[in-house]
């Protein structure tokens, strides 16, 4: 039976920060000037926000604002905000400050940008419980990193780019692999998740979903099936909708993928490829223990099998497991990225790829893009270089630890612990008597967004769950809110109802 998970990705607005500053950043180092910009004090059209002191963090503390305003009515939809720059000097922030604050009042619907005319208050009414009351948007299906601080560090490196006159060479046509310089350092990067590897091997792709899908391209046809794990990542869902792959499920435990099972599967599919996210696996979090990992590499060598191997959250563990890669270099694919411990939005990612597929990959880089950005690369590079990047990661694991004790305390009698090392995602089965359309839609009812169920062929109807990401909420305190509100649609009987 095939099976493919009902999870959906959303893209983040982090790309837009960056381009943001990248644009601001040009501005500041010729001959406009900020002060031209600044919209006069006392203008009707300009809205300023009254800050609160405390901890809160400085682009936080603006998005609350807007919403209370936004909820008095001090700020009507269609309100034009001012421009990120003017608003910037306005308020005495930096401008990283400001379009974190602006990316995130956009994520929660609260503002939305339009080419060419600006920044606007949205028009739509406020979500509410069925109580009546009024209740906070909070996206819990949005699998994204928690912030640390990363957006100031970035805007940092950009800056050193330009100031160093670094960005000329950046901007031409560059090797389709990357430049040799930023493989390096990538490949001394990957060292510590106990992946070895030359330059040659190694490209620099546009995000991970970028090196999945030439890898895929690689290994496979259409229309040819594809072994994943029984729930899977839904960019690979998106992959075989485009390109007419067949997804065939794989049977695993709290271990991940079972040996057995896939050695049923490749026998009776005839399937020549698998992929597999051996390490906190999307949705379930299951972490697949070394011992298992042999097993599964000998299956795939019997059967003459291609591994394509998402390894995405492995800079969680203070002593990564080893890849299934490490065991099958001549077979398999390996894709990580830096989207989950820098951003999302920087779209760069590493693909080290076996000796026979290396020429043909150039080919395929050229035919979807050419090259990743240098200039992303060229910012990843000085991160790694400086410790900024080491600095980061440390963050993220002390931060996806604080939020993994919230969901461990708020749903414990739901949520299964698989793995000893938190991650920014957790699994929750549906509990017996529950449907998992009927969850969502109370969830949503409540202001709580979850990955909505779509179309699912599965292996086994008892598994059914749904992916809770952690790291979307902007604070501690807002995620605690949510898991709480969700504990208490999972105490109450199920609602469901279509009028």
């Amino acid at each position: 039976m095939r099976g493919f998970s009902p999870f959906l990705e959303y893209q983040t607005a982090t790309s837009y920060v960056v381009i943001e500053t990248i644009r601001e950043l040009y501005y500041s180092v010729t001959i406009m000037k900020t002060e031209d910009r600044i919209v006069p004090q006392g203008s009707p059209a300009e809205w300023l926000p009254a800050l609160a002191g405390g901890n809160m963090p400085r682009y936080l503390a603006f998005v609350h604002a807007l919403e209370n305003d936004i909820a008095s009515g001090t700020l009507k939809p269609g309100t034009r905000l001012l421009p990120q720059r003017d608003m910037a000097a306005q308020l005495g922030l930096s401008l990283g400050t400001i379009s974190k604050a602006y990316a995130e009042a956009e994520a929660r619907g609260l503002i939305s940008g339009e080419v060419g005319r600006g920044t606007f208050v949205q028009r739509r009414p406020p979500i509410t419980t069925a109580s009546g009351q009024t209740a906070a948007s909070t996206n819990l299906a949005l699998n994204v990193p928690p912030s640390t601080g990363e957006s100031e560090v970035i805007a940092n490196v950009l800056e050193e780019v330009l100031s160093d006159c670094a960005l000329t060479p950046l901007l031409g046509y560059l090797p389709h692999q990357g430049l040799p310089q930023h493989r390096e350092t990538m490949a001394k990067w990957l060292e510590q998740l106990h992946v070895v590897t030359d330059v040659d091997h190694l490209f620099i792709t546009h995000g991970g979903q970028h090196g999945l899908s030439i890898a895929l391209g690689m290994a496979a046809s259409p229309n040819e099936t594809v072994l994943t794990e029984r729930f899977t990542y839904s960019g690979m869902i998106a992959l075989s909708a485009m390109s007419g792959y067949r997804l065939h499920g794989v049977a695993g435990d709290m271990h991940g993928l079972l040996p057995d099972e896939l050695d049923r599967a490749f026998s009776e599919t005839k399937a020549r490829v698998l992929f597999s996210t051996p390490t906190l696996q999307t949705p379930t979090g299951t972490v697949m223990p070394q011992e298992r990992r042999q097993e599964i590499a000998e299956v795939i060598r019997r059967h003459d099998g291609i591994l394509i191997e998402d390894d995405a959250y492995a800079f969680l563990f203070r002593e990564p497991p080893r890849p299934i890669s490490l065991l099958l270099p001549e077979r398999s694919f390996y894709v990580t990225s830096f989207a989950k411990c820098l951003a999302p939005g920087l779209r760069i990612a590493t693909m080290i790829v076996p000796e026979k597929f290396r020429d043909r990959c150039i080919n395929a880089m050229r035919a979807t893009g050419w090259m990743a950005s240098p200039i992303m690369a060229e910012v990843v590079a000085r991160l790694i270089h400086s410790g900024d990047l080491h600095r980061q990661v440390q963050l993220k694991r002390a931060e996806a630890a604080r939020r993994d004790a919230i969901a461990n305390e708020v749903l414990a009698d739901w949520l299964p612990i698989v793995s000893s090392t938190p991650g920014f995602h957790r699994w929750l089965p549906i509990p017996a008597g529950r449907t998992l359309i009927a969850l969502v839609a109370q969830a949503a009812q409540a202001g709580i967004t979850l990955a909505p169920p779509g179309a699912l062929q599965q292996v086994d109807r008892g598994t059914l769950g749904v992916r809770i990401c952690l790291g979307h909420p902007a604070t501690e305190d807002d995620l605690k809110r949510a898991l709480l509100q969700l504990r208490r649609i999972l105490e109450s009987a199920e609602e469901l109802s279509f009028v």
